[in-house]
């Protein structure tokens, strides 16, 4: 059957990931697949059209203009129109509401997968999302904070409401001492180090800043540590100068976007994200698939995912000092280290399988 992607973006995140797997998964599965981008292609979108595959970016800028998002909907019914897709999968709050408005003008099956917290927009985008739902055929939810959120405030239909969980690839994202040793040697890392480690878009929502407050105290107590942020983003330049204000730029790296995060992953010994908002981040998947302990906030599905003392710790997004208190502790107690590592690896296994086999059931029953 033919299927046709719609995202707001391309660029490096989770719900672009997401993408990736899924747009790969329904290609092997025989289906005719098409993606289009609202804004210009990021590295996604280019891995995708250097793999073959067919990928449109409708070119769409940041900064919300009307008549430019009205040119960009018609170009999207005459994409469907032309490529008369069976079904329409749309992620991210704007690649929905193009979609919603699109099927207003040309039939299509239509599902619908956020990937956003839609909780912290704005009471008129909320009210727009309420107006428009019912113009999916199904809405799958990633997380299940996400689920209760569009089920309870939303007012989604229950019978077309789907829990699909993100997943996690177990094989490639898996320990292994023979990569974390290379990538160990190739920064200088002994066994003595303790590496953390975010992978997060660096964004205000994300809270670094809080994280280099919580690291700066621990890196005076416990010199041996290091902290490791991947990612790109508005923050980037902020981020830098308070790294060197707090004169800890020798036990920082600032790694910018990278294709495959699994190796550094697998090289570090704790991941971090105090996030103030989330739903249910493909990072964190990951990083505990790797058999790393996690330090998450009370955001979105994160303490489902880390049980507090179990494989990880959960925090408030606001306590720098707890959130030092909890990165100390795994610094100085490996035997803790290794265990919730263990425990977080054996989580993903039990419960965060990988769920393209879902979705593409899911197409099925729907066509």
């Amino acid at each position: 059957m033919n299927i046709l992607y719609v995202s707001t973006s391309t660029e490096t995140g989770g719900a672009e990931t997401a993408l990736r797997r899924l747009v790969c998964a329904a290609q092997k599965a025989g289906h005719t697949v098409k993606i289009i981008s609202l804004k210009p292609l990021g590295p996604v979108g280019q891995d995708l059209l250097r793999q073959g595959f067919d990928v449109l970016s409708l070119d769409l800028s940041a900064k919300f203009s009307p008549l430019e998002n009205a040119g960009a909907l018609a170009r999207l019914i005459k994409e469907i129109e032309m490529f008369s897709p069976h079904i329409v999968h749309a992620f991210l709050y704007r690649g929905i509401l193009f979609c919603r408005l699109a099927k207003r003008r040309v039939s299509f099956k239509l599902v619908t997968t956020p990937h956003f917290d839609l909780s912290q927009k704005n009471y008129l985008l909320r009210l727009l999302d309420r107006a428009l739902n019912q113009e999916d055929d199904l809405s799958c939810a990633e997380s299940r904070s996400t689920a209760d959120f569009l089920k309870n405030k939303q007012k989604y239909p229950q019978e077309k409401l789907r829990l699909i969980c993100n997943g996690v690839d177990l094989q490639h994202f898996s320990p292994s001492e023979d990569i974390r040793h290379t990538l160990r040697s190739k920064y200088g890392w002994t066994d003595e180090n303790v590496i953390f480690i975010s992978v997060a878009r660096l964004s205000a929502e994300k809270n670094h800043k809080m994280l280099l407050e919580a690291f700066s105290s621990v890196y005076k107590r416990n010199p041996q540590v290091h902290l490791v942020l991947v990612g790109d983003g508005p923050e980037k330049q902020t981020l830098q100068e308070l790294i060197r204000q707090k004169n800890i730029e020798q036990a920082v790296l600032l790694t910018g976007e990278v294709a495959d995060v699994a190796p550094l992953l697998a090289a570090a010994d704790v991941f971090v994200l105090p996030s103030s908002i989330e739903s249910l981040p493909m990072a964190l998947l990951e990083a505990c698939s790797c058999g790393l302990p996690a330090i998450v906030s009370k955001a979105g599905d994160m303490p489902l995912v880390v049980h507090h003392g179990e494989n990880g710790f959960v925090c408030n997004t606001k306590d720098s000092m707890l959130l030092s208190v909890l990165m100390a502790e795994l610094t100085e107690n490996k035997d803790l280290r290794l265990k919730m590592g263990k425990a977080s690896r054996k989580r993903m296994q039990t419960y965060y399988p990988e769920p393209e086999q879902k979705y593409l059931e899911i197409y099925k029953e729907l066509k």
